[in-house]
Order: C-alpha cells, then structure tokens, then sequence
C-alpha cells in the first residue's frame, strides 16, 4: 500500500453473498458487450487500467490505491446513499470520490434508481485514471461553494448532465460519456435509440433542468469532447460571476 495514501476515509470491503458476486458478474459480462460499440475512448481506457475482475466485487482499498497511484485520487464512503450536493462536492474537493458498498438486487439488472457498487465503480471510476479528467472533476468543487444557493443546484446539474450522462462526440461518432449510462442496461439503450431527444450541450438548459434521480430520462446533452466539459465550467462562472475555475493541464 502506498505510505502516503490516506485510508481512514477508504471503505471497507464488506462480506458479500454468492449472489452479490453474480450479480456484479452478469452485470460486468453483460455491459462489456455493449461498452466497446458505445462508450468513449477515455473510459475504455481507464477500464483497462482498474483491471477489474470480472467475477468479483472490487475491495475498495485496492482499487483506492491503484487511483492514488494514477492520479491521486481515493475513494470515500458515500454511506449508501445520495449524498447531498454539499456533501459530494467535499469528497471531490479533496479529490475522493465517494462509493457505496451493496450492489443492487437480481430484479434491478437492467435498471436501478440508486447508485450502488456497479454503477461507481464500473460507471466511474474509468475517467479518474486519467489526470486531466481527475483534475477537471475536482475544479467542480471551488467554484460550487462559491455559489449561492440557486448557483449549487445549478453547477450540480452541470456535473450531472455532463458526467452522469452526457454523450459525447468522438471521431465523428456518438459515444456515452455518462456514468449512468455506461453502467446501466436499458438506459445506455435508451440514449441510444433512433427517436431519443438528443441535443447540443446548452449551459443555461442544462442548468434548469431538473435531474432524473429515479427514472431514465427523457432528453441527453452532447458535447464535443472533455476539454468542453472545462469550457461549460469556465462560461458559467463568467456568466454569474464567479471565479473562474483555474486552468487544468
């Protein structure tokens, strides 16, 4: 274990059930056929790098420290729950993203209207292998407490409608960028579909527009590429006047 990596806050693995491990394994098997056609390149190569196994829930602790080694990140206890945004963005300030630790029931395979193990870890954790990625998350952080009220809940559902599920446009094609769509069955369809809302990414749009917790939505924003995912951050502080978010390398 690295000598420096913080662990107090690092979850511990718990005791999963015969049918936790199945069920993250249908789940694994099941998006790896869908995930090389539809996702991203930046998370089909931070995948590769997390070397998951497939058959097996993840021990948080060594997952944390392979994070740390890449980008110095850890992981963090969300407490099986949704955290509320004050909450999520401490956890990213200090560059620690939070995860669960139950995984959802056989029933819930295609759709679950909770985060859980799969979906933070598979959905998420790809894109903080990379540097400029785990950077560009953590630049969310300051300049959501330096929003009011009204500009929190707006810069959240910027973070959710670009990392949560987004789509992205990468050589000409149309990739999911979202974590909530790349660990989700009948979502990542969904976005996908021919007669799917599909629209440019729009920061005051965006930014109004309540997110769907619960059930799949009914519209997907679309960006250009990662470096917009900055733009949109440094475009809303100029427009509401806040600071702008430093530059990432």
């Amino acid at each position: 274990m690295t000598p420096n990596l913080e662990l107090r806050s690092v979850p511990v693995m718990p005791n999963y059930t015969d049918q936790d491990h199945q069920t993250w394994a249908t789940l694994y098997h099941a998006q790896m056929q869908r995930v090389p056609d539809y996702a991203c390149e930046l998370f089909l190569s931070g995948l590769s790098k997390l070397a998951f196994d497939p058959d097996r829930l993840p021990d948080p602790r060594v997952i944390s420290e392979r994070l740390y080694r890449q980008t110095r990140w850890t992981l963090g206890d969300a407490q099986n729950e949704y955290l509320n945004a004050v909450e999520w963005f401490e956890h990213l300030r200090e560059r620690r993203f939070p995860v669960t630790n139950y995984i959802r029931q056989p029933s819930e395979l295609e759709f679950t209207p909770l985060p859980d193990v799969f979906h933070d870890y598979f959905g998420h954790l790809a894109y903080f292998m990379d540097p400029y990625f785990a950077d560009l998350a953590q630049a969310f952080a300051p300049l959501f407490f330096a929003g009011d009220a009204r500009q929190q809940l707006e810069i959240s559902r910027l973070w959710w409608y670009t990392t949560e599920f987004g789509l992205i446009r990468e050589r000409g094609a149309l990739k999911a960028f979202g974590a909530g769509l790349i660990s989700s069955i009948a979502e990542l369809q969904k976005a996908f579909a021919p007669d799917t809302p599909r629209v440019p990414f729009d920061i005051r749009r965006a930014a109004e527009l309540d997110s769907a917790k619960y059930h799949m939505h009914s519209l997907y924003f679309v960006f250009d590429d990662v470096e917009q995912i900055y733009n949109i951050l440094r475009d809303y502080a100029r427009m509401e006047g806040l600071p702008e978010p430093a530059g990432i390398r």
